[in-house]
């Protein structure tokens, strides 16, 4: 059971407890703060609809000696529902939003561990490193080591803190596992020396400079230094270009351009450019230093091999989870010609895209899954439609809390409305967060409009990796050709990128609520096979769907990037030698057993490609399509040919085709002159019966 706190936000909020249905506090936060603690007493979740106060309830919680509540729990209504000025006719969308937080918590997922002593590698120039290096002794934990790239300024003296000279030419890892390589360039091992000066005296080219480097154009090679520092031993001419390897848990980086040049690079890892100034350098340095100790954050993602498309016979398929990836996690794999992938959990930061882009299902998303989203938007739509609520905008976010992100933005926007200077957001509009917004895809937004709601909206914020926005608008594409195709309106699925809060209200303009896309909404669960949801999905809007225009005659053409579709056969070049039922991953392919034929599967082809890589006669493209439900799950046999027999002794062994490209490649071979021309006729035992014969 759960108990769900309601408060007006001293009457900001135009809502009251006879059209909620339940007690509307003024101030739970303040004066009726009596009524949160009491509430904790009971053996209920406890749900709060206030985000602003999250720290001091929790606080509270904490402090009473007596918690019986098993759960506490909150989410927001003033900024996206109650601060609007449609907030009088909001009631649906704060019924619909509370029944959602009223949810149980989703399964817990495995957990990645990380582990940081806070050694920390602060790269380049010398004038960066030796401030980062005296600032990091105010931050507890950290444990700077400095690696100068640049002698624009004096090195520190003190040997209070290691620093080295050289070239960063490697760096790897994550939080906790970083491996920096660098290469010495100065004869001078500044770990080693003792800077006592020695060399400086004996070299008579004065080339040592006042931070015990080697100038190395003043030297002329006498090697008096190597001499002076013999019992220290710091000074090797023969050291310059070897490369050093060591384990850091941090890393914060000076140079001109990121050593990691992925679009997100791996947690523990810091670039500051030069220009940037010592406020950001130690604004980075508080960020590292919060990531001294233990951490666990969800592994993201489950993969099954059984269903990935990445690679047969040594050939690449499908990459689109590969090419997708911002942190670089996912790396190909192939073993005895079969192919996979495989993806560092420690550098993946559960994005989920590749699980949208995923044609397959092999890699779905678990935090949370696929279903638990479908079951989140099903709650808050029916929730929605049963409190009275009509044409539902249901809005998919990043719930990111970083500055400029989707949830950022949506607070500024419903503060600007509770000043009067923006509309606020739609009473039809409910929003939805996502740990990620590219971590659903197609199948999760067509069930949406299944499930009642009149369109979907993709929220970006123009700060998302490139490749998230372009597989989100090819997905997206896909979808509203979909649509169109079936006759329903393509504008119910949406992808609009806003940078500034101000900027919403555009995207809801005055008296845009759409009519409701099906008949009547939809129960049924997602479940964990995409392939299966796609097409769960599909034949309810063909047999629920309200068309607004005529229905498109099928098979119809889709955009490249469609995880379905067919095959296209040219039966002039296709000899049926059914390289590409070995290929196929999917199953998709049959051949006709002792019959020469080629039948497909359209439902089971995920347009991996593989097929097309493999045949030698270059007799297969793919066919991105949406064709009859039915006719999809049949097979079909798309080329049969008449078998060619023996002419010595009758079996067949080969089609027509297959003889007629075996007469073209071998045809001018000199085994096969004259009278032996006939043996290209015969099977493989009478051909060399055949030469034994002539041989004697």
């Amino acid at each position: 059971m759960t108990k769900c706190l309601v408060c007006s936000c001293n009457k900001t909020m135009p809502i009251s407890e006879q059209t909620l249905g339940q007690p509307v506090y003024q101030a739970l936060c303040r004066h009726q703060v009596g009524d949160f603690l009491q509430a904790l007493e009971t053996p209920d979740d406890v749900i709060v609809a206030c985000t602003q106060e999250k720290p001091l309830f929790q606080a509270l919680a904490q402090e009473k000696p007596q918690v019986a509540a098993t759960g506490l729990r909150f989410f927001n209504i003033r900024e996206t529902a109650g601060w609007s000025d449609q907030a009088s006719s909001a009631v649906p969308k704060i019924k619909a939003l509370m029944a959602h937080a009223s949810l149980p918590v989703a399964d817990p997922v495995p957990a990645v561990s990380y582990t940081s002593q806070g050694r920390l590698l602060i790269v380049g120039p010398a004038s960066l490193v030796s401030q980062a290096m005296s600032a990091a002794a105010l931050f507890e934990g950290l444990v700077p080591t400095g690696l100068v790239t640049e002698l624009d300024a004096p090195l520190p003296t003190s040997r209070a803190r290691p620093v080295l000279t050289g070239e960063l030419v490697g760096l790897t890892g994550f939080l906790g596992q970083f491996k920096a390589r660098w290469a010495q360039r100065n004869p001078i091992d500044l770990e080693i020396c003792t800077r006592c000066g020695a060399c400086q005296q004996a070299c008579p080219e004065q080339a040592i400079t006042v931070d015990f480097q080697i100038d190395l154009n003043r030297c002329k090679s006498s090697r008096d230094c190597v001499k002076a520092c013999d019992v220290v031993g710091a000074i090797q001419f023969d050291r310059l270009n070897d490369e050093r390897e060591e384990d850091f848990d941090l890393i914060l980086d000076f140079g001109a351009a990121p050593s990691f040049a992925q679009p997100d690079p791996p947690k523990g890892y810091s670039h500051v450019s030069p220009a940037q100034g010592q406020a950001q350098a130690m604004q980075a340095l508080a960020q590292l230093a919060a990531q001294v100790g233990e951490f666990e954050k969800p592994k993201f993602f489950k993969y099954e091999q059984r269903l990935c498309a990445h690679g047969r016979n040594g050939k690449v398929g499908c990459s689109a989870c590969i090419d997708v990836c911002s942190t670089l996690a996912i790396g190909s794999v192939f073993a005895d010609g079969r192919g996979r992938v495989e993806v560092n959990p420690n550098l993946c930061m559960g994005c989920g895209a590749c699980t949208t882009v995923c044609p397959s299902g092999a890699m779905r998303y678990a935090y949370p899954s696929a279903d638990r989203i479908a079951l989140e938007m099903r709650t808050l739509l029916k929730a929605y439609t049963q409190a009275g609520g009509k044409a539902a905008s249901l809005l998919l976010y990043g719930e990111t809390q970083e500055l400029g992100g989707a949830w950022e933005m949506l607070e500024s926007y419903g503060r600007l409305a509770q000043q009067k200077r923006a509309p606020g957001l739609p009473a039809h509009v409910l929003p939805l967060s996502l740990h990620h917004v590219a971590s659903v895809g197609l199948e999760v937004w067509l069930a949406a409009l299944c499930y009642g709601a009149a369109e979907v909206t993709i929220l970006l914020t123009g700060r998302e990796a490139a490749q998230y926005q372009q597989a989100l608008e090819t997905q997206v594409s896909v979808g509203r050709e979909m649509l169109r195709l079936l006759g329903l309106n393509p504008d119910a699925l949406r992808l609009v990128t806003i940078q500034e809060a101000q900027d919403l209200g555009a995207v809801w303009p005055a008296k845009s609520l759409r009519s409701v896309s099906v008949i009547e909404p939809a129960g049924f669960a997602l479940g964990d096979d995409k392939r299966t949801a796609l097409e769960t999905c599909l034949d309810y809007l063909i047999r629920k769907g309200q068309p607004q225009a005529e229905r498109a005659d099928l098979p119809a053409g889709l955009p490249v990037g469609s995880p379905i579709g067919g095959l296209n056969l040219n039966a002039d070049r296709c000899t049926l030698c059914m390289s590409c039922v070995g290929a196929c991953p999917e199953g998709a392919l049959k051949d006709g057993g002792d019959r020469p034929l080629l039948a497909f599967i359209e439902r089971n082809c995920v347009q991996c490609g593989l097929c097309v890589k493999t045949c030698p006669e270059s007799a297969l493209s793919l066919d991105p399509r949406l064709a009859p439900l039915e006719d999809r799950r049949e097979a079909v046999t798309i080329h049969e040919s008449t078998p060619f027999c023996c002419i010595r002794c009758g079996r067949p062994f080969a089609t027509k085709e297959a003889l007629r490209a075996m007469l073209l490649r071998i045809g001018s071979h000199p085994a096969f002159q004259g009278e032996a021309a006939k043996r290209l006729e015969m099977c493989g035992d009478c051909r060399v019966v055949d030469m034994v014969e002539k041989e004697l």
